[in-house]
């Protein structure tokens, strides 16, 4: 069968040219001037909201989902499939941007090692389970994330069911009077969905295959840096992961009968088909691709005019074109792979990162949740401290 040339080149021009507008487009938001939101004492930063804080005054975490023009959105709004996959959207860049602030480092080892690093002694603020015992050494970074949590908690972060404590039995007790936050009724109220938490597994591979994968080997002596960027990293990737609870629950609502039957059966397999989407998650991991070859390189600057102050139409121009060439120069790093493409990381990782671990680990919090929904304990590969279908190392895609 002969192929036809004009076809050959017309697609790989139609993905750009749409990538190109959706990255424009994006960029021109991203620019325009922001409107001023009230500061909130009694919220956490989430893509929920609380009761805590005042409805009539808060802004919809994604407005871009409010087609109406309504400023409230209802709980049906939150809990469906539109709502959630454009949060999911929004964790991308977090993400991405994450996992490309931890590649400028080298590995350090040593951060991760107990004892690497003498004489840390007990985080600051946290709590222990020891009861005079001798306090266990740590690593650096488990040093300083139990010590990132223990603040985080006195300001109510875990209250919030987004997100998930990595040393949840060192969290100290609340002794400050903030009252507590009141969330919508989103997810079943089971004490062990509640409990659900993929935090130890995600560690472990984040450590094990991530790392190796997007850090070059040696050590920098920016450890401090390091520990920091990973806190980071982790907690990003932890609430995208967790996120599949609410994925769940909206799909559950969706079809509570087809799951029920499944659950019944112990049909983990048939639960995994019904919940996967083939063509979204496609959708997915070129989106990431694409996010990671336009942010891993320099802006392409060095051709565009100088734009002055207060000169708004020419600086909106600039920008545009800037993105252009971005989009261009990352959809060209996209049909070759990315070998050729001198960036901070290879947007080939970041899209391997999202096909062998983020997605199969949302999908596992989804199965494990759905059984517990429909009132069964989930099986045994779909515990909490393993992946369903286990992953050593990145493969080539």
């Amino acid at each position: 069968m002969t192929r036809n040339p004009s076809t050959a080149t017309s697609l790989p021009r139609s993905i750009m040219l749409t990538s190109l507008l959706f990255f424009t487009a994006q960029c021109s938001d991203a620019y325009a001037p922001p409107p001023v939101a009230p500061c909130h004492r009694h919220r956490w930063s989430s893509s929920l909201s609380s009761a805590a804080a005042p409805s009539a005054t808060t802004k919809p975490a994604a407005e871009s989902y409010a087609a109406s023009g309504d400023e409230n959105i209802t709980t049906r709004d939150i809990l469906s499939l539109d709502y959630i996959r454009s949060t999911l959207i929004r964790q991308e860049e977090t993400i991405i941007f994450a996992l490309i602030e931890r590649a400028q480092f080298r590995r350090n080892d040593i951060v991760y090692k107990v004892g690497g690093v003498p004489g840390l002694g007990v985080p600051p603020g946290s709590s222990t389970d020891a009861d005079g015992q001798e306090e266990e050494e740590l690593s650096f970074l488990d040093f300083m994330f139990i010590g990132t949590e223990a603040l985080h908690s006195i300001v109510r972060r875990y209250e919030s069911p987004e997100e998930h404590a990595f040393f949840p039995s060192r969290l100290p007790k609340r002794s400050n009077s903030l009252s507590e936050l009141d969330y919508p009724n989103l997810l079943s109220n089971d004490n062990a969905i509640n409990k659900l938490n993929w935090n130890k597994i995600l560690y472990d591979k984040y450590l094990s295959v991530i790392v190796p994968a997007i850090a070059d080997k040696g050590d920098d002596e920016q450890h401090g840096s390091t520990v920091l960027a990973d806190i980071a990293a982790l907690q990003a990737l932890s609430k995208r992961i967790h996120f599949g609870k609410f994925v769940a629950e909206s799909k559950y609502r969706s079809n509570p009968e087809g799951f029920q039957k499944l659950v019944d059966k112990g049909d983990a397999d048939g639960v995994m088909a019904l919940l996967t989407n083939e063509e979204v998650e496609k959708q997915v991991l070129t989106r990431a691709r694409l996010k990671a070859s336009t942010y891993g390189r320099e802006p392409l600057m060095s051709s565009l005019p100088k734009v002055e102050r207060g000169d708004g139409d020419q600086s909106t121009a600039v920008i545009a074109a800037a993105a252009a060439a971005a989009v261009v120069a990352a959809v060209e790093a996209m049909q070759t792979g990315g070998s050729a493409m001198k960036g901070k990381v290879d947007p080939s990782i970041i899209e391997s990162i999202y096909r062998q671990l983020i997605i199969p680990m949302t999908k596992d919090v989804e199965v494990a949740y759905l059984f517990l929904r429909c009132g069964r304990d989930p099986p045994a590969d779909f515990a909490s401290d393993r992946m369903s279908v286990d992953v050593t190392y990145l493969s080539p895609l």
